[in-house]
């Protein structure tokens, strides 16, 4: 399968490029580049995806901190703290074929913090959070147990996949 992807990166926390996780933002491009493709790769080989085949696909990644998904996890899901990764999904992808899939937001922060509690690196921290954002914008959700428990497996299987530890 063949497919054309638009990343957008957004950079709007300088923190993310350092020598622990990311040195450039190349490096960033290049690993998010990859999780990106796997995971489209890995859902569209689905039967549920199957008329997204020659999708060319746009996807926005914002790389922040803390404060900034506090604000937008207060204003969009009246929670008032911050989180590690939000989705906004384009609702209008699997109604209408648009190729706009949503935007993922990062919290450089969080990230780094859970990364310490689970005993496994950042980078790879980040990589589960891009991967489990994705899953959202493609209507995985972990909203009953049995959701979750579809969603953990794809999720797992991309990141053993990319030899990515996850907690």
């Amino acid at each position: 399968m063949i497919f054309n992807h638009k990343i957008n990166i957004f950079l709007e926390n300088k923190s993310w490029i350092n020598n622990k996780i990311f040195k450039s933002k190349k490096n960033i491009e290049e690993f998010i580049r990859l999780l990106f493709k796997t995971t489209i790769n890995e859902c569209f080989s689905k039967t549920k995806f199957k008329k997204f085949k020659n999708l060319k696909t746009n996807i926005n990644f914002i790389l922040t901190n803390d404060s900034y998904l506090k604000k937008l996890n207060s204003n969009f899901l009246n929670k008032k703290k911050t989180t590690n990764v939000l989705s906004f999904p384009n609702d209008n992808l699997l109604k209408k074929n648009e190729n706009f899939l949503g935007e993922i937001f990062l919290s450089y922060e969080t990230c780094k913090k859970e990364a310490v509690k689970f005993k496994i690196n950042s980078k790879d921290r980040v990589g589960h959070l891009v991967v489990h954002g994705i899953l959202h914008l493609l209507g995985y959700d972990h909203k009953t147990k049995l959701k979750e428990e579809k969603m953990i497996k794809v999720e797992k299987k991309i990141l053993n996949s990319l030899n990515i530890n996850y907690y």
